[in-house]
């Protein structure tokens, strides 16, 4: 943690990269992550039988995904088909985070291009975007590589390629991300990080990942672009 402060970090940067779970929306919203996780397991048991430890234990669908790579890929291929089936269907009922919209619009007017870098789906971020008319606000989407599961986050790949796509170099974007997995993945791609503690204790955490900044509100950061709405 370098103990800057949203605005000192915010005010360097010419590109703003989000994380989509969190600072655009709560995607599981109405169909939590945890029951997709279980859907998940429940197709991987039924093809193999009893479940390995590893995707047992997984937290999050995510996790899960990742886990099950080493089964083969004709089931990882499932698990991930399942999976974007399971986030466009999310998406739905996903609820928008208060401020995120007039964020977007701040950043426009700030001549500061937005990119979604996500592990969620493709398919699942543009639907939202659409059904929200949102999506002329965003220039670029990096979401999770349908093939590599280790490319997500903290893998700075999406990272990396989210800032190539915006044309600037890594030190002028800043990730916003509500997961010690964004924090991560930002140090590691060379950018600038704002944790996004959308729950209680989450400050704290995002602060010893090594965060620049936090908030724990997106209306924290349209008051720094000196936009508020």
């Amino acid at each position: 943690m370098t103990g800057e402060s949203p605005a000192s970090v915010l005010r360097s940067t010419q590109a703003v990269l989000l994380d989509f779970d969190g600072p655009v929306c709560s995607v599981f919203a109405g169909y939590p992550a945890p029951q997709i996780a279980e859907e998940l397991r429940a197709l991987i048991r039924d093809a193999v039988g009893e479940l390995p430890q590893e995707i047992s234990e997984a937290n999050g669908p995510h996790e899960v995904l990742a886990a099950s790579a080493h089964l083969g890929q004709p089931l990882w291929r499932q698990v991930e088909e399942a999976l974007q089936a399971g986030e466009v269907k999310a998406v739905e009922s996903a609820t928008a985070t208060p401020g995120i919209s007039h964020f977007m619009r701040a950043c426009e007017a700030a001549n500061r291009p937005v990119a979604i870098v996500s592990n969620n789906c493709e398919a699942s971020i543009r639907s939202y975007l659409e059904r929200l008319g949102l999506s002329d606000q965003v220039r670029h989407i990096e979401a999770r590589d349908p093939v590599d599961p280790g490319r997500m986050k903290p893998s700075p790949y999406l990272v990396v390629r989210a800032v190539r796509a915006l044309k600037v170099k890594p030190g002028e974007a800043v990730l916003i991300g509500d997961q010690v997995s964004d924090i991560v993945a930002a140090a590691a791609a060379g950018t600038r990080s704002l944790g996004y503690a959308n729950k209680p204790g989450k400050d704290a955490e995002l602060n010893a990942a090594g965060a620049d900044a936090v908030i724990d509100q997106m209306r924290d950061a349209l008051v720094v672009l000196g936009l508020d709405a």
